[in-house]
């Protein structure tokens, strides 16, 4: 519906209604405001960038072949003036340094560096130009939601847990749509030069030796989740014969393109088997690391894997590592590095909440400063919050909820609305825990008027952000759920699987909340079959399957043996293994 919406926007705008143009700045200022701020890193000039993009694309509005691409080619408008002005601060940097030292330099000196850089600034400009020019020919060759993605891993170079935070949907949803982007884009030569390497001067052969390998490794792999989805029984066996493949992959040198595929893409779909394997596989990727951006990346990599393993001493003494190095060496990550979910049951489980309080309570002294985004603030803030409520600290945790309530003022910023969610849930989760019934209520029914009147708004035809709505439905009902509201909770995450049915999780807490309620039979194995099938398609958690899962939820302890729902989630009952 959007992209029909754009193209009718612009036939009215070529048509000499200018009054169109200010839907589409609406509707695209806050993603095209957050793209030039992470670009540049200052808010204001990214506003200055913001408006030249929409004067640019009014402009050039009357040349966009295809209407219905009218959101990726403005990013791509808005990433050239980033870059543009990125050129021009360093130039006058450069300038300054230049009239600092003129004095001292013979005039044959200047003229010869005068002339390099003019040549280096063409030769600039010349690749810049191609570069873009050939994203955008690549982005046109895209369906609307993968070239979304694309656009911001690429060009924003966001990570696909931010595009999914951004973006309101799972990361395993952004790295399938990414996936199924490159599937489309790797017979063309072009792709694949420019989604690897960009213009780094690699030799002919090693480039096509690289892409060849990997371009096998995705498809034998991709041929190995085929077997696992036609015979989900024979996960274990299928994905132990795949891992004997991939070692025979992993044999030579471990390019960073390499080990992001693996590590990020591969290993999480085999459970402890491909844990232990990713393991493996960054000890031997950190003996010789490029830079630090792959520094920190490999070694949060490596916390979380010793996390998921129940490693947890080697999990908060990696963590601890990272932190003290991120103190000293890269300052954006430090927030990053405590605030981190997966390892934080670590120091639950080995008795020691007292020392992470105290690296969390020193990481917060940096939230004052003035670098620190109003994205990291909030993103710190929540975390936090919701690790201290795991911990039972609960008064602390209410603190960095009201903390973050007022860090989250500016509706105009485009994380407003997944910082305004996170404030209801976690206080549903906090004053349910805290037996606070009357403050419970007053929260529930702020949030479902919100959900029930966007419903009621989008069935009427009216506009609404259908992300936002599925996931304050999905989010609010699973707090509903673990707060024993069986009957409330099932109502609200129906709302979430009918706006969005691939969402394997929200199946299965559908199917708690069914069966705790009214025990129709029919319906919970509905949609515990809907959420196994799907998290092994489409999984990139660090679990096998939903069993463990289904053994471990009490709602479920008088169905643990039942043979119907043992085969709804790929299980065999002990009647099948003697027949």
């Amino acid at each position: 519906m959007e992209r029909e919406d754009d193209v009718q926007l612009i036939r009215r705008i070529l048509s000499g209604d200018d009054a169109a143009f200010g839907i589409l700045v609406n509707r695209y200022q806050k993603s095209v405001h957050a793209l030039a701020w992470r670009k540049i890193h200052d808010f204001h000039y990214a506003e200055e960038i913001m408006q030249d993009t929409f004067l640019r694309a009014y402009k050039k509005l009357p040349t966009l072949k295809r209407p219905n691409q009218f959101a990726g080619w403005l990013h791509v408008i808005a990433n050239r003036l980033c870059i543009d002005w990125i050129r021009k601060q360093n130039r006058q940097q450069d300038q300054t340094l230049v009239t600092q030292s003129l004095e001292d330099t013979r005039p044959e000196e200047i003229e010869k560096s005068s002339y390099t850089y003019h040549i280096s600034e063409q030769r600039l400009a010349k690749s810049t130009e191609y570069c873009h020019e050939l994203v955008q020919k690549l982005l046109e060759k895209l369906p609307e939601n993968e070239r979304t993605v694309v656009t911001l891993y690429y060009l924003d170079e966001m990570s696909t847990k931010e595009i999914g935070k951004f973006m309101g949907v799972s990361v395993h949803t952004i790295t399938s749509r990414l996936q199924r982007a490159r599937k489309r884009l790797q017979t063309d030569p072009e792709f694949l030069d420019q989604e690897f390497f960009g213009h780094l001067q690699l030799s002919d052969n090693l480039k096509e030796n690289i892409m060849r390998q990997l371009e096998q490794l995705r498809n034998k792999f991709d041929a190995f989740m085929e077997q696992v989805k036609s015979d989900p029984a024979s996960r274990a066996d299928i994905l132990k014969e795949a891992s004997i493949e991939i070692e025979d992959a992993l044999k030579g040198d471990i390019t960073p393109e390499l080990a992001h595929l693996v590590i990020d893409d591969i290993y999480p779909c085999m459970g402890k088997l491909g844990m232990e394997k990713r393991l493996s596989l960054l000890y031997r990727y950190m003996e010789d690391l490029p830079d630090d951006k792959e520094r920190f990346w490999s070694h949060r990599a490596l916390i979380n894997t010793f996390a998921v393993l129940g490693r947890n001493r080697e999990s908060i003494e990696a963590q601890t590592r990272l932190y003290r190095w991120a103190c000293q060496h890269s300052e954006k990550h430090v927030l990053r590095v405590i605030c981190d979910l997966t390892p934080a049951r670590c120091w639950k489980a080995e008795g020691r909440i007292d020392d992470w309080i105290n690296l969390y309570n020193e990481a917060s002294k940096r939230l004052e400063k003035p670098e620190v985004s109003g994205y990291s603030r909030c993103d710190f803030l929540q975390i936090g919050a919701e690790i201290l409520r795991s911990y039972d600290r609960l008064d602390a945790s209410l603190l960095g909820i009201e903390k973050l309530e007022r860090a989250n003022t500016d509706q105009r910023q485009n994380y407003y609305f997944r910082f305004w969610l996170a404030v209801r849930t976690n206080r549903l989760l906090l004053y349910s825990k805290k037996g606070d019934w009357d403050r419970f209520d007053d929260v529930w029914t702020d949030t479902r008027t919100f959900i029930e009147g966007e419903v009621e708004k989008r069935n009427a035809g009216y506009p609404v952000n259908v992300n936002d709505l599925i996931w304050a439905a999905h989010d609010v009902g699973c707090c509903l759920l673990w707060s024993k509201k069986y009957s409330e909770a099932r109502d609200v995450l129906q709302i979430s699987i009918d706006l969005e049915n691939k969402n394997h999780y929200g199946h299965f807490q559908l199917a708690v909340s069914i069966w705790a309620s009214e025990k129709d039979r029919e319906k919970t194995l509905h949609h515990l079959k809907i959420a196994q099938d799907d998290y092994i398609v489409d999984s990139y958690n660090y679990q096998d399957s939903y069993y463990p899962t289904f053994l471990e939820t009490p709602e479920f302890s008088d169905v643990k043996e039942d043979p119907e729902f043992l085969k709804a989630l790929g299980q065999k009952s002990e009647g099948d293994e003697t027949s």
